[in-house]
This record gives C-alpha cells, sequence and structure tokens, in this order.
C-alpha cells in the first residue's frame, strides 16, 4: 500500500511540474514570437526601401513628400517701407 501512495503522489508532482513548464514555455514562445515577427516586418520593410532605391537610376532627382506651402504668419499693414540710399567712402570724404 505505501508503494502505490508513493507512486500516486509522484504522479501528481510530475503532473503539476509538467502543467507548470507547460504555461511557461507558452508564454516565453509567444513573447519571442512576437520579438521575431516585429524583427522580420522591420527586416523586410527595409529590404523594400533598398530595393525601390536600386531600381532608380543614379543622378535621378526624386522628391518623396512635399511640405505644405507656409503662409503669410505676418499681415500685410504691419511694419514700414524704408528706402535706403548706398553712399560711397569717396562721396563722404569729399563732402568734409
Amino acid at each position: 500500500m505505501v508503494f502505490f501512495k508513493f507512486l500516486f503522489i509522484t504522479l501528481v508532482v510530475v503532473w503539476f511540474v509538467g502543467l507548470i513548464i507547460r504555461a511557461t514555455f507558452s508564454r516565453w514562445l509567444r513573447k519571442n514570437a512576437e520579438a521575431y515577427n516585429r524583427a522580420a516586418d522591420k527586416a523586410r520593410k527595409e529590404s523594400a526601401r533598398q530595393a525601390r532605391d536600386a531600381r532608380r537610376r543614379e543622378g535621378d532627382v526624386t522628391v518623396e513628400r512635399m511640405a505644405a506651402a507656409a503662409e503669410k504668419q505676418v499681415a500685410r499693414g504691419v511694419g514700414e517701407y524704408v528706402e535706403y540710399e548706398e553712399v560711397s567712402i569717396e562721396e563722404t570724404s569729399e563732402e568734409e
């Protein structure tokens, strides 16, 4: 009877350890799979960008994105017009 009790307890302990290992391995595997998928997506995007750049001939100019036209931030009526007149150094020395 003691042998069967020992055998039963051993099987229950092994079964619980198996459950714990299976749950831990499952989480570990899921976490690493997500990290692998993120790295693969990044590599795939980089590869597509390099392939797109390789198709272009050297010296071609392309515009990827144009910025929106900046609007004037100052109203038209602000400030005043100042007219300058150039004065050469020779002219100032003759007058004195």
